[in-house]
């Protein structure tokens, strides 16, 4: 059997020991990614029990990280039993400030663009909460409590749909803004 690789190097803006945590604990990691809906998510001695809804095809798939698969501050494997079983390879490397992330995961079959796109988006947000999470300032501290309450808890689908409605609410706002200059201009 064949396995095809994805592999990304990224740099976070947030120190070793905030990414450990981070993938460590997993909730807001899980809920980052667009390609599932978060359903349920329980810890237990045995490790975290985490049941997602696959936006495209709707399945819902139950997983079982193991409690014994724990990091280190040079990263770690992230086991994901269920199907499809997930394997994740991190290395953290300590950068400063900064650290470099090299992600890797083996897929049992191609990768589809939509679903490489997808898995890119997730890494991009993970890497924009880590840089939000690791800043002390008042603005970092109220957008961390807002994407955790409010913007993680939502579904995939939803957040297109808020991000769609803002979208447009803006163009209305900069429309009403033209017409107003407009009509003080010729009147």
């Amino acid at each position: 059997m064949s396995e095809h690789l994805y592999e990304r190097s990224f740099r976070v803006a947030a120190p070793v020991e905030r990414v450990v945590r981070f993938f460590a604990d997993g909730e807001a990691w899980y809920r980052l990614n667009p390609e599932w809906e978060v359903l349920a998510l329980e810890r237990d001695d045995a490790g975290q029990r985490l049941k997602v809804r696959y936006e495209r095809s709707e399945r819902e798939v139950e997983y079982c990280r193991p409690a014994s698969a724990e990091f280190s501050n040079a990263g770690g494997t992230i086991v994901l039993a269920g199907t499809p079983a997930r394997s994740i390879e991190l290395q953290l490397i300590p950068e400063g400030d900064f650290t470099r992330i090299d992600w890797r995961e083996t897929f049992p079959e191609p990768v589809e663009t939509a679903q490489l796109a997808e898995l890119n988006l997730w890494l991009d947000a993970a890497a924009g909460y880590l840089g939000f999470a690791a800043r002390q300032d008042r603005r970092a501290r109220l957008t961390c409590w807002l994407l955790d309450r409010v913007w993680l808890r939502m579904s995939p689908m939803s957040r297109r749909i808020s991000l769609m409605i803002v979208g447009m609410e803006f163009l209305a706002l900069l429309l009403f803004i033209a017409i107003v200059i407009v009509y003080r201009l010729t009147g």
